[in-house]
């Protein structure tokens, strides 16, 4: 309630006693010092809301913040469930390469039994060798037993040579067999270290994208500490601000009880006052009629005659 122009003042004298005037006094230094007291508790609840607009405004950034710090998260988290996806495909293909690698060693083994190429008769070195002694037959005068041991010789070669001819076609597929084994073993090995690097490189950035969530879910915890500080805070000012408002009611209420004794006694003073002056103005009347009766009577008299006492 305020003092402004629409404000209540007090009473002129002249209507109260000077009982009621101290009382009426009295009453009014009760109004204005609740009228003050109204003002600093307005003030106070006014300050109290500022504050708790701002808390709630505090509060709003702090979500705005959580908000992309989440999405971030989720990226994140995403990313280490696709690399572990990732991870668990290369461990898969690396047991079933180095179950391979396994069976083309025992293959490699188990083909390379009994074909060692130094102690294989090859056609070219047989036919070179027959060649030569053919030459040295022609061109070479020695005894008969040296010459029929030399015949021997290239029969026997002959024989080998035709033997090796055969067989060379299953040699040489036992050599393309051979070889086909070594490069897939060759390249199963190194595809091998290929996956070796590349999960070393996942668990890596798992390890990162993992280390990542964790951080950033200690901001977001962070955040919500605060946000859930100035709610709290917030809460605690509401009801405050509830607390002072209930007073501040009480008061405009006890304020209003003391204008309305004002004014019950204002109006009783008046009606009083009203009421003394009926009075005074009938007794004025009453008198004056007295007056003319009296005189009308003496005019009466003077006129039928001597008035004996």
């Amino acid at each position: 309630m305020g003092r402004g122009a629409g404000a209540p003042v007090p009473p002129r004298g002249g209507l109260l006693s000077e009982e009621e005037e101290g009382k009426e006094k009295e009453l009014w230094q009760g109004i204005r010092s609740g009228e003050q007291k109204l003002r600093g508790m307005k003030e106070r609840r006014a300050e109290m809301l500022a504050l708790a607009r701002r808390l709630a405004e505090e509060a709003f950034d702090l979500q705005n913040r959580r908000g992309p710090i989440y999405q971030d998260v989720e990226k994140l988290h995403q990313e280490f469930r696709e690399l572990g996806k990732k991870a668990q495909e290369l461990r898969t293909e690396r047991e079933k390469l180095r179950a391979r690698i396994d069976a083309l060693r025992i293959e490699l083994r188990e083909e390379g039994e009994g074909h060692d190429r130094r102690s294989r008769p090859r056609p070219e070195r047989l036919i070179q060798e027959i060649a030569a002694l053919e030459k040295k037959q022609q061109t070479t005068a020695m005894p008969l037993k040296e010459e029929n041991a030399l015949i021997d010789r290239m029969r026997e070669l002959r024989s080998q040579l035709g033997e090796a001819e055969k067989n060379q076609s299953v040699w040489k597929a036992k050599d393309e067999t051979l070889l086909g084994l070594r490069q897939e073993l060759e390249l199963s090995r190194k595809r091998d270290e290929e996956i070796g690097t590349e999960a070393e490189k996942i668990f890596r950035r798992r390890d990162e994208a993992m280390k990542l969530v964790k951080a950033r879910l200690t901001e977001v915890g962070h955040l919500v500490a605060e946000i859930r500080g100035k709610g709290k805070a917030r809460g605690e000012l509401i009801d405050k601000v509830d607390k002072l408002s209930q007073e501040i009611r009480d008061l405009e209420k006890n304020v209003m009880g003391l204008l309305h004794q004002s004014r019950e006694r204002k109006t009783e003073a008046r009606k009083l006052l009203d009421e003394h002056n009926r009075s005074v103005r009938q007794m004025t009347r009453n008198e004056e009629m007295l007056s003319r009766t009296a005189e009308d009577n003496l005019k009466t008299l003077f006129k039928n005659g001597k008035i004996a006492l």
